[in-house]
This record gives C-alpha cells, sequence and structure tokens, in this order.
C-alpha cells in the first residue's frame, strides 16, 4: 500500500502532462465518467471505499505507470491481439492481453471480501483502463503481415498523423472545449433496451464484437484522409461510430463492476 502510494505521487505530474496510449486522456476520463453514472449504488460505494476518488480519476494510470517497476508487465495488457485470420488470439505472447487479464481479474474478484484492500484496488484500476482500451479501434492489434493495409497514416492540415493516434483523440477533436459532463449529458442518450443489448454477453462476447468493428474503422478513415478539413457530416459519421465505441466501453465497464459488487 505504501509503495502504491509512494509511486503516485511521483507520476502525478506526468500523468497530468503526457497524452495517453489509447483513448487519449479525455477520452478515458469520459468513458469512467459515464460509466460511473450507471454504477448501482452498492458498486459505486465500494469503488469509492477502495480507491477514494472517482473512476475518472484513475481512468489513465494504467498509462502512466506501465514502465514503472513491478507495474512493467502491464504494459502488455493494452487492447487484444488478433491471428493471422482476424479472430482474437486465445493466448497472445507480448501486446494485447487485455482481454485475458479482465477475464482473469473478474474471475480472481467474485471472491473480493478475501483479496488484500490493495489488490481489490488495484484490479479496479486495471478494469477502468483495460476494459475501454479493447474497445478503441486502433487497440484491436491485427498482425501487420496479414493485414498490411491497416498500417497507414491520414493527414491534420497536410501533415502526416498516424491513424493510430487519429482514433486515441477522436472523442474531442472536433469538441475541443467539452468536459466529462458535457460528454455525458450530450452523447449518453441510451433507451434502456439498448443499454440492455450493450451489455449482453461476457467479455470475450465483448471482445470479439469489437474486432468486428474495429475493421469498419478503417473503412471510415482511408488513407492519407485530410481530417483538419472533414465536411460536417462526414465528421458526424465518424463521431457516432467512436461514440458508440465510448458508450459500449462505459456501460460495460459499469456491468462489470456492477457485478462485482453486486
Amino acid at each position: 500500500m505504501k509503495l502504491f502510494k509512494r509511486l503516485t505521487l511521483a507520476v502525478a505530474a506526468l500523468a497530468l502532462s503526457h497524452s495517453a496510449f489509447a483513448w487519449n486522456s479525455f477520452g478515458h476520463e469520459a468513458i469512467a465518467y459515464v460509466a460511473e453514472q450507471h454504477l448501482t449504488p452498492k458498486a459505486k460505494e465500494e469503488c469509492r471505499r477502495y480507491l477514494n476518488h472517482s473512476l475518472a480519476y484513475y481512468s489513465v494510470w494504467m498509462d502512466h505507470y506501465r514502465n514503472v517497476g513491478i507495474f512493467q508487465p502491464t504494459n502488455f495488457w493494452h487492447g487484444i491481439k488478433t491471428d493471422h485470420a482476424g479472430k482474437i488470439d486465445p493466448a497472445p505472447r507480448g501486446h494485447g492481453q487485455g482481454l485475458i487479464h479482465t477475464e482473469r481479474i473478474i474471475k480472481e474478484m467474485k471472491k473480493y471480501k478475501n483479496l488484500p484492500d490493495s489488490t481489490v484496488r488495484q484490479n479496479i484500476i486495471y478494469l477502468i483502463h483495460m476494459i475501454p482500451d479493447f474497445h478503441t479501434p486502433v487497440h484491436i492489434n491485427f498482425p501487420r503481415r496479414n493485414f498490411p493495409q491497416y498500417n497507414y497514416s491520414v493527414r491534420n492540415k497536410g501533415k502526416k498523423m498516424s491513424i493510430h493516434a487519429y482514433w486515441d483523440g477522436i472523442l474531442n477533436m472536433y469538441r475541443k472545449d467539452w468536459s466529462m459532463l458535457r460528454y455525458y449529458q450530450e452523447v449518453d442518450k441510451l433507451t434502456p433496451k439498448e443499454a440492455k443489448a450493450y451489455i449482453k454477453g461476457a467479455p470475450k462476447t465483448w471482445g470479439e464484437e469489437c474486432v468486428e468493428a474495429a475493421h469498419e474503422s478503417y473503412q471510415l478513415t482511408p488513407a492519407n484522409m485530410e481530417i483538419g478539413n472533414l465536411p460536417k457530416e462526414e465528421q458526424a459519421h465518424i463521431l457516432k461510430y467512436a461514440d458508440e465505441r465510448a458508450l459500449k466501453a462505459a456501460y460495460r465497464l459499469a456491468a462489470t463492476l456492477n457485478k462485482i459488487f453486486k
């Protein structure tokens, strides 16, 4: 517990000054904020008790600790790796272990009351980040030798920008003055029926859906597309896709925590 607190203080400034590696800081924070609005009273109380903060506060923690000491193995826990056919790799090596560790933690947390508080807190922090991560289309890791068409750049006012960077920052790229609260108020308009459909299934089911959705993202943003001067209609089409990915991440994160702390 003391080590955790020391490390938190040591990189606090880093967390505020650097962009994240999947959804950018705003994206992760907005998703976590939306998720918190859909926690049951019991789950919200337990998360607050273990974290002593909001979900959004820890939403980019994993990005800033991924290369720090004992947390270095978590560098590989971001996103999902696929095989040569574009299906989920059941035993990924290196990057793309986000889904298997999500499943492992959920299983471990079934008896969370028997775990040390520090372990429960750390597991919550991992889930806050990993579930949204694999909903980011560019965090579905397709083998380059099998999917070379997915390795390209777009352009921002003539300058090259990786497709990865574009999708990471999409939630506030065209909404620069938005807050987490505004994102929730403007975007989270799901009906109960839609919300139920979003959380149906288990993490593996969600992961498979994320892989399928990732293919679609590359059709929306062709190579060398000029993102700085997109017509409003194209912006709206891309944002509709991105918001769906973000809301699915938020609702599924909330459903996971609600199930753990039922």
